[in-house]
């Protein structure tokens, strides 16, 4: 929070957006700030980003505490069949052309299955889990609505990390922090093209409660709730700096 709002507010430039209406970094949006004072200068869009960054670290945080092993990122590297890097195209670009739907446990299948020539093969996954009972999980973290690209990319390291390791026992995951959508279904187009979300997705408190166990999830909503509180005054002060 100290790191975004030192980031975000230009004081010096807040000086003479006030005194000369001039904005030398092209800050001022009034049409935006007409419907949501103060909302361009505050750099929400920033904080966004910033704090999706943060969900990762959180959970490799939280993970370390329930879990045998934990890597925030995890970089993998081995050789993989001819076949799955193969499949693994042509998986995606089906997938992208809607010519195909997710499912996670045929693809699992292939790729378990696949055998013969080898090709070197390296991704790097946001987060790796091993369970006590040696069960390896590889999560990616992105946004809870990603785009097209972004859902390529995940789709790409997952079962990539899976044909690498070639394990039973692994088990790829799209981690989604929260449900935009709420306790309603999801609905974001783009994911519901690329995954399996009853096998391959963990979206909100279960992501949560299998990161950090039981009730993980409402307590770090705590926490994070009692952050806000903390600065809720700061940023009162800072919000009605930017209106007047």
């Amino acid at each position: 929070m100290e790191r975004w709002i030192g980031s975000a507010i230009p004081a010096a430039e807040l000086e003479r957006i006030a005194r000369e209406g001039v904005s030398p970094s092209g800050l001022l949006t009034p049409f935006h700030d007409a419907l949501v004072p103060g909302i361009t200068l505050l750099g929400e869009r920033r904080f966004s980003t910033r704090l999706g960054n943060l969900h990762e670290k959180v959970a490799a945080v939280v993970a370390a505490e329930a879990h045998a092993e934990v890597r925030q990122p995890h970089d993998l590297a081995g050789a993989i069949p001819v076949l799955s890097r193969e499949f693994i195209t042509q998986r995606i670009g089906a997938l992208e052309r809607r010519e195909a739907r997710p499912d996670a446990q045929f693809e699992r299948e292939q790729v378990l299955g696949h055998f013969g020539t080898e090709v070197s093969a390296a991704t790097r996954i946001d987060l790796y889990v091993r369970t006590h009972e040696g069960e390896t999980h590889f999560f990616e973290i992105k946004s809870a609505k990603p785009n097209k690209g972004q859902c390529i990319e995940m789709k790409q390291r997952l079962l990539t990390a899976l044909a690498i390791r070639r394990e039973e026992s692994t088990r790829t995951w799209w981690g989604v922090p929260y449900n935009p959508y709420g306790r309603g279904e999801y609905r974001h187009a783009y994911p519901l093209a690329f995954f399996d979300f009853e096998r391959e997705v963990m979206i909100g408190a279960p992501f949560w409660d299998f990161v950090g166990g039981p009730g993980t999830y409402e307590e770090l909503l705590d926490v994070y709730r009692r952050v806000g509180e903390d600065f809720a005054e700061r940023l009162g002060e800072l919000r009605e700096q930017l209106i007047f």
